[in-house]
C-alpha cells in the first residue's frame, strides 16, 4: 500500500500539470490580487485527496487529517477558508476530472463503479401540482436518507471511483432504486465487471440477471434478516469505496445554487431563471 506522501505527492502532481497544460482552466483562474498561500492545484489537490480515501464529510476529514496534511500543504488555513476555495473552484475541478480521466483513457475500461440515487425536488410538496409543468413526470417520493416526503424526480447515476459520472437516469420520484438499473447501464459504453450499491440494491433476481447476462457483480450489503455475504472488514471497504457516488451526487445542486446565484449577480433578481420555487 503506497504511503500518503507518495499519494499526495503523485495526486498533486497529475492536477499541477494537468492545470497547467490547459489554456481554458489557466483563463478560468486568471483574477487580480496577489497569489494566496494555498494554491489552487493544492486545493484541488486535497479536495480530490479526501474523495479517494472515502470520506464525505469535509469537518471529519479536517478534524482528522489537518495535522497531518499541513507539512505538504504549509499554506492550508482554517478549513472556512478552504471550503469558499474550494467551491470557487467547483468548475475548474470538474475540468481537471475529466482531463484526469481522458490522460488515464478509463473511461471506458474502468472495471468497478458505484450506484446510488438522489432526490430531486421539483415542486414544494405542499404546493398544488395539478397546474405545474412536472405532472405527468415527476411523482410524490421517500427519501428515507434524509428523511424527506418530497414530490419531484430521482437520480440514478452510476459514478466511477475516479469521481466520474459515467450514466444517469432520471425517473419519477416513486421508481425503486433498483428498477432502472438495468436502463441506466444500457445507456452509456462501459465494460464494468463490479458495481456497488447500498442496501436498496440488495435484489437477488436483479443480481443474478446481471452476473448471468451481463457478466456484471452487483455488490450490495446484506439485509438484517440475512447472512453476510462478506466479512465486516470487506463490507465497510466497499461502503467508503461506494461514498464516492454520495459525494459527487451532492455536488449537483451546490453547482446549480453558484450558477443561480451568478446570474442574480449580473442579470439582476428579475431574471426568469434566477427565480427559485417557481413550480412550474
Amino acid at each position: 500500500m503506497l504511503d500518503k506522501a507518495t499519494v499526495l505527492t503523485t495526486l498533486f502532481t497529475i492536477v499541477d500539470d494537468t492545470m497547467k497544460g490547459s489554456a481554458m482552466i489557466q483563463a478560468a483562474l486568471k483574477r487580480p490580487g496577489p497569489a494566496p498561500h494555498l494554491s489552487d492545484s493544492e486545493v484541488i489537490t486535497i479536495a480530490l485527496y479526501q474523495e479517494l480515501i472515502g470520506e464525505p464529510r469535509e469537518d471529519h476529514f479536517f478534524r482528522l487529517h489537518q495535522a497531518s496534511l499541513r507539512p505538504f500543504f504549509p499554506g492550508l488555513n482554517e478549513r472556512s477558508r478552504y471550503n469558499r476555495r474550494k467551491r470557487d473552484l467547483w468548475s475548474v475541478m470538474l475540468a481537471v476530472r475529466v482531463s484526469l480521466q481522458l490522460v488515464l483513457d478509463a473511461l471506458e475500461l474502468e472495471e468497478t463503479a458505484a450506484i446510488d440515487s438522489a432526490p430531486v425536488p421539483c415542486v414544494s410538496y405542499k404546493r398544488g401540482k395539478q397546474s405545474s409543468d412536472f405532472v405527468g413526470r415527476a411523482d410524490y417520493g421517500v427519501c428515507s436518507s434524509k428523511a424527506m416526503k418530497y414530490f419531484g424526480c430521482k437520480l440514478h447515476s452510476v459514478v466511477s471511483l475516479t469521481g466520474l459520472i459515467l450514466g444517469f437516469l432520471l425517473t419519477p420520484a416513486s421508481c425503486y432504486d433498483n428498477q432502472p438499473v438495468v436502463e441506466l447501464l444500457d445507456s452509456f459504453s462501459h465494460h464494468l465487471q463490479r458495481l456497488l450499491g447500498d442496501g436498496a440494491y440488495n435484489d437477488a433476481a436483479l443480481q443474478s440477471y446481471l452476473e448471468q447476462y451481463r457478466s456484471l457483480h452487483l455488490l450490495a450489503p446484506a439485509k438484517a434478516n440475512q447472512a453476510p455475504k462478506r466479512s465486516p472488514s470487506a463490507q465497510k471497504q466497499l461502503n467508503r469505496l461506494r461514498l464516492i457516488c454520495e459525494t459527487v451526487n451532492a455536488q449537483g445542486p451546490r453547482a446549480i445554487a453558484l450558477v443561480q446565484a451568478l446570474r442574480q449577480k449580473h442579470l439582476g433578481p428579475h431574471d426568469p431563471h434566477c427565480r427559485q420555487g417557481d413550480g412550474s
